[in-house]
């Protein structure tokens, strides 16, 4: 009983200091996840991916404009066949890139 006691009271102090991740902290997380799901051609997966951690994490603001330019490529993919579209997505990307490195 003492030996059970000498490793549960440093566990839940353990416990009890550490803190919980941010909101940018999470969005971050879940922004290399749909990266991942992009990278393995999983575009529909890693386009509700970020949708989710928008929703989920609307705090979390690097991560979100990261997001964008993602997003922006998920759609150029998906666009396919569709040429206007496409274009359409191009240029935004292209949009959004100027933009994020004013």
């Amino acid at each position: 009983m003492k030996n059970l006691f000498f490793v549960l009271v440093p566990l839940l102090l353990c416990m009890a200091c550490s803190k919980p991740l941010t909101d940018e902290e999470q969005g971050r997380q879940m922004l290399l996840e749909a990266r991942a799901h992009y990278a393995g051609g999983r575009y529909g997966v890693a386009r509700d991916t970020i949708l989710s951690m928008r929703q989920r994490f609307p705090m979390a603001l690097e991560a979100r404009t990261e997001a964008i330019l993602l997003l922006d490529s998920i759609e150029l993919q998906l666009a396919g066949d569709d040429t206007l579209k496409a274009e359409f997505y191009r240029r935004k990307l292209a949009f959004d890139i100027e933009r994020t490195n004013e």
